[in-house]
């Protein structure tokens, strides 16, 4: 059985497309699924995530830089595809890259970080834009449904009525779904780059729940269920 695909996405640098991937990936690979992270940034910042994890530790996803490849990437992940449960593919952060476009016609699902402050705002909306256009020619191309199911993570979240009214802001306007959960701002997620791991491998903490929970919804969303599952 194909693994399903999540491509993570989004117009701007900096607004937690790597974070995301790495600690939903390693989420799911410590859930006991097959998961495989597809790094397509050049700066390879998840492929160096994970090379910090100890030989004793080592990340709980396969994390691979296929950024060389460019929009070619996808001709050579046939095999990733169909021994792994999860993909996620960590995007450049550049729409004029042709990479989320290839992701997008290819994934189940695409996630779209956005900060709640407003150039994030602004510029999500290109990358909703071309949500909708790959809608188009996969439906153009002859496949069922209204693929890929898309949706926005809201990312670094921080108290303070500036982030409430840009979230609102966002709320408002959007045309794709908003996720329920959320990622916080917290120390404890950078400290996971630095130790090559994800955030549950520091025991319990508000952020290891924020992670369980968006990790569930993601599972709701892909249609999971139990798939290769070990306890958590």
């Amino acid at each position: 059985m194909a693994g399903k695909i999540v491509a993570v996405f989004n117009q701007k640098g900096g607004c937690g497309k790597t974070t995301s991937t790495m600690q939903l990936a390693g989420t799911f690979g410590s859930r006991g699924y097959r998961t495989h992270v597809t790094d397509m940034d050049r700066q390879n910042t998840a492929t160096l995530w994970g090379f910090q994890a100890s030989d004793e530790h080592p990340f709980p996803a396969t994390v691979l830089s296929m950024a060389p490849l460019k929009e070619g990437f996808l001709d050579k992940m046939s095999g990733i595809i169909q021994k792994h449960d999860l993909i996620f593919i960590d995007c450049p952060p550049a729409l004029d890259s042709l990479v989320p476009w290839a992701a997008l016609l290819a994934c189940d699902l695409a996630l779209i970080p956005v900060i709640p402050v407003m150039d994030n705002v602004w510029a999500s909306k290109q990358a909703e834009e071309l949500v909708f256009l790959a809608r188009d020619a996969r439906k153009k191309r002859g496949e069922k449904g209204d693929g890929p199911k898309a949706a926005y993570l809201v990312n670094m979240l921080r108290r303070g009525k500036v982030f409430e009214s840009c979230l609102e802001t966002l709320r408002n306007k959007a045309k794709l779904p908003i996720l329920k959960n959320s990622i916080s701002m917290r120390n404890v997620f950078p400290e996971s780059q630095l130790y090559g791991c994800v955030v549950k491998a520091f025991g319990k903490s508000e952020g290891a729940n924020e992670i369980d929970r968006l990790a569930d919804e993601i599972s709701d969303l892909l249609g999971l269920n139990a798939i290769g599952r070990k306890a958590a």
